[in-house]
């Protein structure tokens, strides 16, 4: 019966580095937003260039500027395809995991080196792009959005049909619970949901009663 090799010093300090990043990153990025593709904890891959702005030096490395050493996650490196990246004065060698706090939520979320890989290589959003919304917030922005584009949409449709006003009617209450909208179109909203309550019949009624619920929780906050 053979046996293993035992681990060398390198192997050794590598394995006790792993099993220090793993304790660390259980207590430290338990309250981190999750992304649903990367997780909630760093990913270690023991790459950990320091800047170096040397081009003819074998261990040359440009960091991202928004990656300084305060937020950036020790050993998460990966290296860049700076061949892929849109033009820049001076291409990125190495992206790392790095910390954020979410401009919405205000919750702590890491700006994955993965995602900067995808970011600047696969999509071509250029260097000086940064991630300033967590996974969550930044889905909530995007139907925020779509939602403001399509109620401006509806609203120029003349003769809209029952469908499209319990849409317009929807589109709207999501902008105003989520801030974008003022509240002061509650009146007009009531009417028009009055109106087609006696239109619509089976599934487009029970719609219509849940955004009637909503839009009745606005009203109260709005102080009638």
């Amino acid at each position: 019966c053979s046996q293993a090799d035992p681990p060398s010093a390198g192997g050794l300090l590598s394995f006790v580095s792993r099993r220090h990043h793993m304790a660390h990153t259980d207590d430290e990025y338990a309250d981190f937003v999750a992304h649903p593709r990367y997780g909630q904890h760093p990913h270690f891959t023991g790459l950990n260039p320091q800047e170096n702005y040397l081009p003819e030096s074998e261990h040359y490395a440009f960091l991202h500027w928004h990656s300084p050493v305060g937020s950036r996650i020790a050993n998460t490196a990966i290296v860049a395809n700076v061949s892929r990246q849109t033009s820049a004065t001076v291409p990125v060698t190495h992206y790392f995991d790095t910390k954020r706090q979410c401009r919405d939520c205000t919750r702590p979320f890491i700006f994955f080196a993965k995602e900067q890989q995808f970011w600047y290589e696969e999509l071509g959003f250029g260097l000086d792009g940064d991630c300033i919304r967590c996974f969550t917030c930044r889905k909530k922005h995007r139907g925020l959005e779509n939602a403001r584009v399509r109620y401006e949409e509806l609203f120029h449709v003349a003769g809209r049909t029952v469908g499209e006003n319990l849409e317009f009617v929807k589109c709207w209450l999501e902008l105003v619970e989520g801030a974008i909208f003022h509240r002061s179109k509650v009146a007009q909203m009531r009417a028009l949901l009055g109106r087609l309550l006696l239109q619509a019949t089976g599934n487009d009624k029970r719609e219509l009663l849940k955004l009637s619920g909503r839009l009745e929780v606005i009203a109260t906050e709005n102080g009638g």
